[in-house]
């Protein structure tokens, strides 16, 4: 008997289970509405310009080498605008000490111009930075063809400065420019390690198909002397500065240079709106809202599991959660997350065996305000969000104090086998993840490091298990991984991407391209399946590798000959 048709209802699903009516509600068609053209919503204090930004992707034929230094590389001294030519300079965006309010799309009334005086017969750069996730704050030419650069810190904060992302034009082809970002404010960098900044011309993407390429020489990163600024009117905050040379390939161009490949909250609406109009990809995949940030965005998140299982059945299953972008300027974590994506939403065997396997809860933007502006680290709270997970105050929070929520709700139903948080590295190369020592509970001894160390057996030239930590440090606390694993999720991981590439077999010093971190989403899922396998041969071989290299690290660090089931805390042993 069709009991749908019998009961009139289109809201009502019956389906069965050993013979019995399971009854569940129809999500309705019009629950979540991705719009055709993206409007992002920005603080109201932000001027957009009404430029519509779009890159292609591309991989370049050959990986892309570490600059490799001379020793003879340039520092040069600061100028300032007192003795150079503001050519650029937008407001401070945060003339209010905090967030009040947000817009959709671009300014209301005119833009402001922030350029100054630009004599564009003698090919004074154009800069602009007034876009989604573009931060340039100022330029001031030093010389003919040299720029100090200011990045805008993260909006309604004073520091934060690292990710860059601004456009160039009015350039002179075979000329070489100096860039100089005089504000950064972390003591070390990959640039320093041969990791070079990334330019785009629009001009090589429409005649040969070329996108994003590491470009740069005399690439130097390095303390200024004598500058510093000021929180709270109390610490002092060091600066550094990124030095690096470049020749431009066109005349009048229109080109883009940026710490890492962008992946804005746009690319990520786009994204959806493609799978989420899949009607293949729509039995096992739906897309929902999970709450709205400070500026009203979208936070959402996708389910991707098998249908067409009884209630009860559905039961037995077990769940996975994967997040990414709660730091804005670690763009790799979405090329990441998009790796994942396309491989579990896949037509493969191996996708759908991890579809019917597993409930997939996947949050793919943690922090849409702050890519939208272009911040590093902060939400518009001026917090970092990977330090609120604990928190209590949901409206200030939103987005992560969501994703906990349905985390504990999850947790409840059904066993949470995997938790993992998409980030990117600045200060280290290669992919690698921190975990959580179970070390309370000796039949857990060593299983959270299982994972981590199938992933490098998978992905052996970009993935390093020497650089995983297991530790629950007291300032991390506040984490998603911590908050996770207090939850009760023994295997919760940060899995970290470098922004600079590998050092690693027959890929070791090269870059990471795009194509390369949506690889690492399609490890994660291959190694997923081995993790989970119903023979256990794979995980116990793991589990006899592990207890011998942590027997060896433990003589090499103490000097004493220790059995494999020596006492001594694995954490102990362990610096980050």
């Amino acid at each position: 008997m069709n009991l749908n048709q019998t009961l009139r209802t289109r809201q009502l699903l019956i389906n069965f289970d050993a013979g019995r009516p399971v009854l569940s509600l129809r999500a309705p068609l019009d629950l979540v509405n991705i719009p055709s053209i993206s409007c992002p919503r920005w603080p109201i204090e932000c001027e957009v310009i009404s430029d519509i930004i779009h890159h292609i992707e591309w991989d370049p034929p050959e990986p892309e080498l570490f600059y490799q230094p001379t020793g003879q590389e340039r520092t040069p001294m600061a100028v300032g605008e007192e003795r150079g030519k503001v050519v650029y300079c937008i407001d401070h965006a945060t003339e209010r000490p905090f967030f009040t309010c947000s817009r959709v799309g671009r300014s209301r009334g005119p833009i402001k111009s922030a350029t100054h005086e630009i004599n564009l017969t003698d090919f004074t750069l154009e800069f602009e930075s007034r876009f989604e996730s573009g931060n340039l704050q100022k330029a001031v030419q030093v010389g003919v063809y040299e720029y100090e650069l200011t990045l805008r810190t993260d909006m309604y904060t004073k520091k934060h400065t690292q990710w860059f992302y601004f456009r160039v034009r009015n350039m002179k082809a075979g000329v070489t420019y100096r860039f100089t970002i005089i504000n950064l404010m972390k003591s070390s960098s990959l640039y320093s390690y041969g990791m070079r900044p990334l330019l785009y011309s629009e001009k090589a993407a429409k005649e040969q198909s070329v996108g994003w390429q590491r470009t740069g020489s005399d690439i130097r990163y390095y303390r200024n002397i004598n500058q510093n600024t000021k929180e709270n009117n109390s610490d002092t905050i060091n600066l550094y500065s990124l030095t690096w040379t470049l020749q431009f390939p066109y005349d009048s161009d229109t080109c883009y240079l940026a710490h890492c490949y962008p992946y804005t909250y746009s690319h990520l609406q786009r994204y959806l709106r493609r799978i989420s109009s899949n009607p293949a990809v729509a039995s096992y995949c739906t897309l929902r809202v999970l709450c709205h940030s400070l500026a009203g965005n979208a936070v959402y998140v996708v389910t991707i599991t098998s249908q067409g299982v009884g209630r009860l059945e559905g039961r037995m299953k077990k769940a996975v959660v994967v997040t990414a972008r709660v730091h804005p300027g670690e763009t790799n974590s979405s090329w990441m997350m998009e790796g994942f994506l396309d491989f579990l939403l896949g037509d493969s065997e191996d996708a759908q065996l991890l579809r019917d396997t597993f409930v997939f809860k996947v949050v793919p933007m943690l922090n849409p305000d702050g890519v939208v502006v272009g911040n590093y680290r902060c939400s518009l709270a001026g917090r970092d969000l990977n330090r609120n997970y604990n928190t209590l105050l949901r409206d200030s929070f939103p987005c992560v104090w969501h994703t906990r929520n349905m985390v504990e709700r999850l947790v409840a139903k059904m066993d949470v086998v995997l938790y993992c948080d998409f980030h990117g590295h600045n200060r280290k190369n290669n992919v690698f993840m921190y975990g959580c020592n179970n070390k309370g509970d000796t039949t857990l001894k060593l299983r959270e490091r299982i994972f981590p160390l199938m992933m490098s057996k998978n992905a052996s030239t970009k993935f390093s298990f020497e650089s995983c930590k297991f530790r629950v440090q007291k300032s991390k606390e506040g984490t998603g991984r911590i908050a996770m694993w207090r939850l009760g999720i023994k295997n919760s991981y940060t899995m970290e991407a470098t922004f600079g590439g590998s050092t690693l077999g027959d890929r070791s010093g090269t870059h990471f391209t795009s194509q390369d971190l949506k690889s690492i989403g399609f490890y994660f899922c291959d190694t997923l399946l081995d993790y989970c396998d119903p023979d256990p041969a794979k995980a116990n071989n793991c589990l006899t590798e592990l207890a011998v290299l942590m027997s060896k690290q433990v003589r090499e660090r103490l000097g004493m000959d220790l059995g494999i089931d020596c006492n001594v805390s694995v954490s102990d042993l362990e610096t980050r």
